[in-house]
């Protein structure tokens, strides 16, 4: 019974995000930004690795100014996401969503 109890406890923790991190909506809204951010350094066909790093790094700086967000608590709140599966499941349906609307606002194709 005293097991039972444990593993009941630990998965019910385990569903309470820690202190800090991004809800699930903040960070499909991220998300969304980092992909489109990724879709213009690949359609920019730049010769150089390096330049593309350069560039997606700058525009990964934006995303953390436009979302008032900084690298610690986006890699920490990734990560998070990354061991609950079933999260980042629904993050990534919110982020398909997100993408699917700004295309059809902006009729572009990512």
């Amino acid at each position: 019974m005293g097991l039972l109890l444990l593993v009941l406890s630990a998965c019910s923790q385990e569903d309470t995000a820690p202190e800090g991190t991004l809800s699930p909506e903040k960070m499909a809204l991220i998300l969304a930004d980092i992909h489109i951010a990724e879709s213009r350094v690949t359609r920019l066909q730049l010769k150089s690795t390096d330049s593309s790093i350069i560039v997606f790094d700058k525009l990964k700086t934006d995303i953390w100014k436009k979302h008032k967000v900084d690298t610690t608590v986006y890699n920490s709140s990734y990560t998070y996401y990354v061991s609950h599966p079933q999260q980042m499941k629904q993050i990534y349906q919110e982020v398909n969503k997100n993408l699917e609307k700004r295309e059809k606002i902006n009729n572009i194709k990512l």
